[in-house]
């Protein structure tokens, strides 16, 4: 047996379905190829539908058959670091078909293949681990215009003349001990530093970086932001993807910022947004109540939400959002709301009698979700929510509803 031979792959599958913890104690004294087959049976658990399922991204448009999925992991934190199957599609809906481009930092290689299959983009990917690059090569040898190179990207590049329409780099954010980096000048590399090098070769470049950022502060730091993309995928924000480009000379206030989910796409400014004037409205029984997504929660265009789609805010803090009438397209889940409650004693008494069960959130409301549900001694239920808010002049309700 040899690593992913017909031999491998046979015994991957005949053992598949077994314990991985199990596997290991009962083969610890087996060779290494059946070690690594182990390790392969738990790592594919490990990524579940991530590599396997795509969804479109924003307003993109790209084929739902894709031909880039991995069967092959290096190690578990190259599945949890990897981007998605969604998520390495929407990466290359933003780079031009037949471009040139260089992955500087390829890892498990899910983007680069992306951009290769779906744009039919030549691409060099560099990475400087020999195990990463021996994977890569297992997973990605039908697409034919990759080309893998195990080297330091940045020395690579330095020592290079070729120019590229694009580069993608996904700057490494763990310290040399392993613990998480969130600083754009404590990953590895540091790309402010080196976007002069970067900018020589390419005219564009596409920089994927923690979720965590200030916006502001990330636009400020590097300066020649095009366009920066809050991105979000499976009901989380999973990175800030910034287009940087060697024309743009970006100021906070006027780079445009796009919140990005499944089938949805938000761009604004942030001076668009000083400009617009926040409505308010109080939820009604009968009407509709809006809860933004996690990226325009990041992304933070509350009052423009109210301009584009004529709801009203129930307070400047709250960040839900209200109709008397069913509003489309709004960029985040919408509920009908079934009653509204004064979060009073006499009401919070009898809740439970009316609604026995509910999920129990809260927004900008004097006490943790935990305990007003122990104050309205409700059971969990997944059909109706509660929600404790403060409302526009100070008071407090209890919204009952259930999810469009």
């Amino acid at each position: 047996m040899e690593l992913f031979d017909n031999d491998f792959q046979r015994w991957i599958a005949e053992h598949g379905s077994e314990d991985a913890a199990k596997l290991r104690l009962r083969h610890a004294g087996d060779t290494a190829e059946i070690k690594e087959a182990i390790s392969q049976i738990e790592y594919s658990r490990k990524a579940g539908d991530k590599f396997r399922k795509c969804q479109v991204m924003g307003n993109g448009d790209y084929p739902a058959d894709y031909g880039f999925c991995p069967h092959w992991f290096p190690s578990a934190l190259s599945v949890e670091q990897a981007s998605s199957a969604t998520m390495a599609c929407f990466h290359a809906s933003l780079v031009g078909k037949e471009s040139r481009v260089l992955d500087m930092t390829m890892g498990l290689g899910v983007d680069a293949a992306a951009i290769a299959y779906l744009d039919n983009a030549a691409v060099t990917a560099i990475e400087r681990d020999e195990r990463l690059c021996l994977f890569a090569g297992a997973n990605y040898c039908g697409i034919p215009n990759i080309e893998i190179v195990n080297a330091d990207s940045v020395e690579w590049l330095r020592a290079s003349h070729q120019t590229y329409d694009w580069i993608f780099i996904d700057p490494a954010r763990r310290d040399d001990i392993g613990r998480r980096v969130f600083n754009i000048h404590d990953c590895t590399p540091d790309i402010a530093e080196i976007l002069p090098l970067l900018l020589e070769h390419a005219p564009d470049v596409l920089v994927k970086l923690s979720p965590m950022l200030d916006i502001s502060a990330t636009i400020a730091d590097l300066k020649q932001v095009s366009k920066i993309y809050v991105v979000e995928d499976r009901g989380d924000v999973r990175e800030l993807l910034v287009h940087i480009s060697r024309d743009a000379h970006s100021d906070s206030d006027n780079t445009e910022i796009v919140a990005v989910s499944v089938g949805s796409e938000f761009m604004f400014t942030r001076a668009q947004e000083a400009a617009a004037v926040e409505r308010y409205f109080n939820p009604v029984a009968g009407g509709y109540l809006y809860e933004p997504s996690p990226a325009i929660m990041k992304a933070g265009p509350f009052r423009l939400l109210c301009e584009r789609f004529g709801v009203g805010a129930l307070h400047p803090n709250t960040h839900l959002y209200a109709s008397a009438d069913m509003v489309d397209g709004f960029p985040g889940k919408r509920y009908r709301i079934e009653a509204v409650i004064p979060y009073a004693s006499k009401y919070i008494k009898r809740f439970a009698k009316d609604y026995p069960a509910a999920s129990v959130s809260v927004r900008n409301f004097p006490c943790q979700a935990a305990a007003l549900k122990a104050k309205l001694k409700v059971k969990e239920s997944d059909t109706v929510r509660v929600a404790g808010v403060t409302l526009k002049g100070g008071s407090q309700v209890l919204i009952v509803m259930k999810k469009e």
